[in-house]
Formats: C-alpha cells, sequence, structure tokens
C-alpha cells in the first residue's frame, strides 16, 4: 500500500512537470484539454462556468505597481455608475463600454431624447466643436462665452443673453439682419460724439455706419432770460459745456425779436386781430409820447353808412345817415351799460321832410326815444352807461 502511494505521488510530480513544460508554449483550461487554438497562448472553454476577473474597489495599490498597458480589471467602486470592465491604455484605465453604457452616449445617427439629457463637461473646461480639424465653435469653460470663427446664419429667432460681437479684419459687412432691430437698455453717453447711420447707396441697402456729429447735437437746450438787447436773428445761443440755452430778444424798428417790458420802437405794418388797449395815452400819425390820452397827427377816419329801413346801432358805427324818402325809419340805441360807457353816435337825417319822421329809440335822457322831422338835422348822442345824453 506504501509502494502504490509513493508511485502516485511520483506519476503526480512528473504530470506536474510534463503540464508546466506544456504550459510555457500553450496552455488551455476547462473542456476538451487537448484542443486549443493555435493563435492561443491561453484558452478557457466551459458550458456552464465564466472567466472571472479581479475585482477591485479603487485603482490605488494597483497603480503603485505600475501596471502595464493591456492589463484587464472589473473595478467595483461605491458609485455604481463607474462599475464595469477597464483596460490599461496609455497609462490609464479606460473603461469598455457595454451595450447598457453605450445608451448613455450621443450616437452620430440621432438619439431619441427625454429632454433631461446634456452635452459638454462638467468642469471648466472649453466646449469646442471643430470641422476639418478646425475650431468652428467654442464655449468658454469659465464665462460661457460663445466664439462663432466663421460666418453665423440664424434662420429663426436668436436670443443673445449678453455680448455679440462680430469679428472683421475687413471693411465688408459680417452682420446681416433680414428684419428689424431692436435695442433694449441702451447705455447712456454725455461726451460721445458718433451715431449709426443707415446707409442706403451700398448694394441691397442697410448697411449701419458710423457717423460724427457736432457735440452740440447731445447737449441739452434750455430757454434763458429774456434779453432787452436787439439782436439782429431775435434769438441767440448762449453756450455751455452740457447744455446751451437759447436766448429771446426784444424787437427794434429794424430787429425782429419779443415785446419787453421797457421802450420799445416796432418796424413794419402790425395788425391786431381783437382789441387794442393802451393803458396810458396813444399817439397816432408820429413819434414821441402823446399830449393827450389820444393824440391824433393827421386825418382821421371814422365809420359812416346811410340807412333806407330800421336798424339797431353797434360797436362798428360812429355817423348813421337816414334816408326816410320811403318811410319812417327806427335807429334803436343800445342799452347804456358800463361796458360802453362813453360811446358816442352821430344821426343825421338826409331824406323824409316833414312826412316821414326818424325815431331815435332808446334810453335818452328822461324819455325813452326823440324824432327827428327836419331833414338835415343832426342829432350826437352819447352814454354814460346808464342812458343816452343829447350832446348835439
Amino acid at each position: 500500500m506504501k509502494v502504490f502511494t509513493k508511485l502516485a505521488r511520483i506519476a503526480i510530480v512528473i504530470l506536474v512537470v510534463f503540464t508546466a513544460t506544456r504550459s510555457y508554449a500553450q496552455l488551455k483550461v476547462g473542456t476538451n484539454p487537448t484542443q486549443i487554438q493555435k493563435s492561443s497562448i491561453l484558452e478557457l472553454e466551459s458550458d456552464k462556468q465564466g472567466f472571472l476577473l479581479p475585482r477591485l474597489t479603487d485603482t490605488t495599490a494597483i497603480n503603485s505597481l505600475n501596471p502595464p498597458d493591456g492589463m484587464l480589471i472589473y473595478l467595483t467602486p461605491s458609485t455604481t455608475d463607474a462599475r464595469g470592465l477597464y483596460m490599461r491604455k496609455n497609462g490609464k484605465w479606460q473603461r469598455i463600454t457595454t451595450d447598457s453604457a453605450a445608451l448613455n452616449k450621443w450616437s452620430k445617427d440621432g438619439d431619441m431624447l427625454a429632454g433631461t439629457e446634456k452635452l459638454g463637461s462638467i468642469n471648466a473646461q472649453s466646449l469646442r466643436i471643430i470641422t476639418n480639424n478646425l475650431d468652428r465653435l467654442i464655449i468658454d469653460g469659465t464665462t460661457g462665452d460663445l466664439t462663432v470663427n466663421e460666418n453665423a446664419a440664424f434662420q429663426k429667432n436668436a436670443t443673445v443673453g449678453n455680448t455679440l460681437t462680430v469679428v472683421d479684419s475687413t471693411t465688408s459687412g459680417k452682420l446681416f439682419v433680414n428684419d428689424s432691430v431692436q435695442f433694449r437698455n441702451l447705455n447712456k453717453s454725455t461726451d460721445l460724439t458718433e451715431i449709426l447711420v443707415i446707409d442706403t447707396t451700398v448694394a441691397g441697402g442697410g448697411a449701419v455706419r458710423r457717423r460724427t456729429i457736432a457735440t452740440d447735437a447731445f447737449k441739452n437746450w434750455f430757454i434763458g432770460a429774456f434779453k432787452n438787447t436787439s439782436n439782429a436773428n431775435g434769438l441767440s445761443k448762449i453756450v455751455g459745456p452740457l447744455s446751451d440755452s437759447l436766448v429771446l430778444h426784444a424787437a427794434t424798428a429794424t430787429t425782429p425779436g419779443g415785446v419787453s417790458i421797457e421802450t420799445q420802437t416796432f418796424g413794419g405794418n402790425k395788425t391786431f386781430q381783437d382789441s387794442l388797449t393802451a393803458a396810458a395815452t396813444a399817439l397816432v400819425g408820429t413819434t414821441g409820447t402823446a399830449n393827450s390820452t389820444l393824440q391824433v397827427s393827421g386825418s382821421m377816419s371814422l365809420s359812416i353808412r346811410t340807412v333806407t329801413s330800421n336798424t339797431t346801432l353797434g360797436g362798428t358805427d360812429y355817423t348813421v345817415l337816414v334816408d326816410a324818402s320811403g318811410a319812417a325809419v327806427t335807429v334803436t340805441l343800445p342799452a347804456p351799460s358800463a361796458s360802453i360807457a362813453g360811446r358816442t353816435y352821430i344821426i343825421k337825417k338826409i331824406a323824409g321832410g316833414l312826412t316821414n319822421d326818424v325815431i331815435i329809440s332808446g334810453a335818452i335822457e328822461d324819455g325813452t326815444s326823440m324824432s327827428i322831422y327836419n331833414d338835415w338835422t343832426v342829432v350826437k348822442v352819447q352814454t354814460d352807461g346808464t342812458k343816452w345824453y343829447v350832446i348835439k
């Protein structure tokens, strides 16, 4: 029995040595151990078992051993999203993507989105979009600024939350707007002297150009105090650093302007549409100072008209010639009042003889009327505001 045991041990040692020699070239583990792929240094075959890789919770310990490229591990960190099969490549552990993980990647043919997906970086690195190996569009990872290195065409509405800068090394336009442009919350300036204008001479029209205009165009304008001095234009401008004043000057006989409270002479014919009042004196026909309340230096024309039928006198009447040859004529005076105190009328009968009277109707002295019998008789009446009095 002991001899058999020794023989068995010798057989096992020989088998191990033989196997070790074989494994130096190729090794097969599992079913069909005598059949191995020529191109395989190690082959595993089983219909009910799998190949179990080392399972690491992190890569700290294995990295200290300087693992070579091509090594495989299965990483099982606490974050389940990071679990998976990793291969050492270019000195880093790179995950071998599975079908389930691939579902969380972007497809070149498009994806069915839920609306919560994001494209970009979760750190401060910029996002770059390239074509032909050239940066075409860059989103800065820190500021969020968008840089478009080529022409940008917006077919629909576009909103720029901050600054839009169009850089061009030539004088040709690079920003084209086919519809209206709205500028909101524009900064104010009190010292700039340039504005933007539309240049319609450019082909297609609508080109925006810079134009320099006078600094005065940006100043505030105020109405200055009236000046009694004359000015050839009637107006003058007082220039200030931030604002200018527009001043009206007094008119003279040879210059335009406004009416002052000082002694003043006007030139040219003047027409007053409504009433004219002189609070002190009035001089007509010459210059100087009137010697009476009203002084007329020259001829004077007063209203005169002829009537042949009943009439009522008004504010435009003065002398009334009455022709009563056809029938008696009544001339009615306006009712006396303070508003017409001092008004005077001259009434003269020029025809009618003793047959047809001229009756002057009104509150005349102590009566209500008086009659003119003889032709060429003149009656002059004047009111004190309460009655009419016969002056002649």
